[in-house]
């Protein structure tokens, strides 16, 4: 099974790409739904640096921790569409044996970073109680936790050995997603669009298709249409920080073309023929697979969805704005 994943900044035509390989009969897309357990803050990233670039005595276990509660999050419950619905019970079977895959010891004690999350009340309520108690027991006091179980991991595993781990357990959990047992298998969001050789020891095989798109467009696209709160554009100042900050590390990340390709949303719509022929080319598919041509990309349609500013004029001057802040970023959009 041959990976492709595209990544994003947000709100820069991803879709596209997901899209596009849905319509290939040789492709199975899970492209409703963005499986970000690699890079998320606790995700496997993070797990990586805790315990292979800074173990110490609370890091390697704390870590493990955090990443086991935040996998029990990202599976769902009644309230939350999680991982579970796409994977019924084998994202945690396979999250709990990685685990302990990766764990060493685990034996029940505390710690206190384990009060600090529980909230701050607990925080105060068990200080207040250890107080107290100290001055009735020989033994400096007594935690509440102790009344809780609460499980400590341990682990001083070496870096081989956490691949191996990672990369098994990454590849059972895309091959569940798998639905069809295709050649292809497209997953929305795996890897972030910064930092992407940090992640290649998880794969045998990957292909990263980055999606970019015009600043103007961005902001259009949420000040007037999507209103998420997740771009801030309030103000048009802070839009262009914000946008030029989180592409900062493109001067000085070298991307590996083998592996990772650059696409801007426009080039699917202005150059569409020549843009899917290149993404083909990068990622090796069969043309001939491509048996539903524009059923999920239709350039004619979202050709809508290009060049706001025609559409909102009463913007042009935080448009005006944008074009001299962000000049190396403009895409250059047909007359």
């Amino acid at each position: 099974m041959k990976i492709i994943t595209c990544a994003s900044y947000i709100a820069t035509g991803s879709s596209a790409v997901t899209d596009f390989f849905s319509e290939f009969d040789n492709c199975y897309c899970a492209d409703d739904y963005e499986f970000r357990f690699i890079f998320d803050p606790n995700g496997i990233r993070d797990l990586e640096y805790k315990l292979i670039e800074m173990n110490d005595r609370h890091n390697s276990g704390y870590a493990i921790k955090k990443y086991f509660e935040y996998a029990k999050y990202l599976n769902g419950d009644l309230f939350i569409k999680g991982y579970k619905y796409y994977m019924g019970d084998a994202f945690m079977k396979y999250t709990k044996e990685y685990v302990n895959n990766i764990t060493e010891l685990k034996t029940d004690c505390w710690w206190l970073y384990d009060t600090i999350d529980k909230g701050k009340l607990f925080h105060y309520l068990n200080g207040a109680v250890h107080k107290l108690t100290s001055c009735f027991t020989k033994a400096y006091g007594t935690n509440l936790l102790k009344l809780f179980h609460t499980q400590s991991y341990y682990s001083a595993i070496d870096k081989e050995t956490f691949y191996k781990y990672t990369k098994e357990y990454i590849g059972k959990i895309l091959n569940c997603l798998n639905k069809n047992n295709s050649e292809y298998l497209m997953v929305d969001q795996l890897l972030p669009a910064s930092n992407i050789s940090s992640y290649m020891n998880y794969f045998d095989d990957i292909k990263v298709i980055v999606s970019e798109r015009d600043p103007r467009d961005v902001y259009l696209f949420e000040k007037v249409e999507l209103r998420s709160g997740i771009i801030p554009a309030k103000n048009v100042h802070d839009f262009c920080e914000w946008y030029r900050i989180i592409r900062e590390h493109r001067k000085r990340e070298v991307y590996d073309v083998e592996k990772v390709f650059l696409v801007h949303f426009e080039d699917w719509i202005y150059n569409y023929e020549e843009t899917g022929k290149k993404i083909m080319e990068f990622v090796g598919i069969d043309p001939k697979r491509h048996t539903a041509p524009k059923t999920h990309l239709n350039p004619e349609i979202s050709i809508k969805n290009t060049n706001l500013k025609v559409k909102y004029p009463q913007y042009k001057d935080d448009i005006k704005y944008i074009e001299e802040h962000l000049t190396e970023y403009l895409y250059d959009f047909p007359v």
